[in-house]
C-alpha cells in the first residue's frame, strides 16, 4: 500500500457541504483519497493555503540528491496526512559504540493536515533498532505551504546544508560518544532524574522506560550507558503519535535531555 502517493485535492468547503455557513476565512479542505479507495477530510484551510502534493517535493529531491550521494530511503507517515522521509547518507559512518553506528541523514518533512512546515532537517539515522535518532539542535529549512514551493522548489541550499553537515559530522557526533563513555547502574532512576530535572513531557516516561528496556535487550547494545538513555528518549521525538507538541518544542526537549547527560 502506497503511504505517499495518492490523490490528494484542495476542495470548496461549500462542495463538502452545500448550503451551510462556514467559519470565516475556512473555506476550503483538503481531500486525500486513501489507497483503499476511502476519501476523507484532513484539513480545513483558507483560500490562500497551497497544496504541496508528495509527487511535486519528494521524487525531484530524491533524483538530486542521489546525484551527490549514496542513499537509503526510509518512509514513516500516519493516517495518510503526515509524512517523514529520510535519506540516510551511507557514505559516511561513525561508530559511537561496538556495534552501534550512525549515519548523517536528511529529513523531509511534508503534511497535508497543516500540522507540520514543508522542511528538510539534517540530522544522524542510528542502525541499532533503527532507531532514526533526530539531532534537533542541528540547522533546517523549514517552509509555510505557500506558491513558492512544489516545482519551484529549488534545492541549491539543502545540498549546501548537507555538505557542510557531512564535513562536521565526525565532529558532531563526539558529543554522543562522550555519552557512551558514561555508564549507567540504575537506568530507571537515570530516566525519572533527567524526567524530573527538564521539560520532557512526564506523561511519556513509561514509554521512554519501555524503549530502554528494548535497547538493551538489543544483541548490538552490551550495556546501559547515558548514550543508551539518550536514544530512548530521542526516539520519543521521532516516533511517538502521541506527543503532539510542535517541532520547535521537540528541539527544546531534545537539547535539554542531551544537556543534562552530559553535565550531571
Amino acid at each position: 500500500m502506497n503511504k505517499l502517493y495518492f490523490p490528494v485535492e484542495k476542495v470548496p468547503v461549500e462542495d463538502i457541504c452545500p448550503g451551510y455557513e462556514h467559519p470565516s476565512g475556512i473555506n476550503h479542505a483538503i481531500v486525500v483519497t486513501q489507497p483503499d479507495g476511502l476519501k476523507r477530510v484532513v484539513q480545513y484551510c483558507s483560500e490562500i493555503y497551497h497544496l504541496v502534493p508528495n509527487e511535486e517535493v519528494i521524487p525531484p529531491f530524491e533524483a538530486e540528491i542521489s546525484r551527490f550521494f549514496k542513499i537509503e530511503k526510509v518512509i514513516r507517515a500516519h493516517r495518510y496526512a503526515r509524512f517523514y522521509v529520510d535519506f540516510i547518507l551511507k557514505e559516511k559512518s561513525i561508530l559511537i559504540a561496538k556495534n552501534d553506528t550512525i549515519f548523517p541523514k536528511v529529513r523531509l518533512v511534508n503534511s497535508y493536515d497543516g500540522s507540520i512546515r514543508y522542511q528538510f532537517l539534517i540530522g544522524f539515522w542510528r542502525m541499532v533498532c533503527s532507531n532514526g535518532m533526530m539531532g534537533y539542535e542541528y540547522e533546517g529549512i523549514k517552509s509555510m505551504h505557500t506558491p513558492k514551493l512544489g516545482k519551484e522548489t529549488s534545492y541549491e541550499t539543502v545540498m549546501e546544508m548537507t555538505s557542510t553537515f557531512m564535513a562536521e559530522a565526525s565532529d558532531i557526533a563526539e558529543v554522543y560518544r562522550e555519552l557512551n563513555d558514561q555508564p549507567v547502574k540504575d537506568w530507571i532512576m537515570r530516566i525519572e532524574e533527567v524526567t524530573e530535572e527538564t521539560d520532557f513531557p512526564s506523561s511519556l516516561q513509561e514509554d521512554v522506560t519501555a524503549r530502554m528496556q528494548l535497547e538493551l535487550d538489543s544483541p548490538d547494545v552490551d550495556e546501559a550507558t547515558d548514550w543508551v538513555i539518550y536514544n530512548a528518549f530521542n526516539y520519543q521525538l521521532n516516533h511517538n503519535e502521541g506527543l503532539k507538541a510542535k517541532e520547535s518544542k521537540r528541539e527544546v526537549f531534545d537539547k535539554q535531555v542531551l544537556d543534562y547527560l552530559l553535565k550531571y
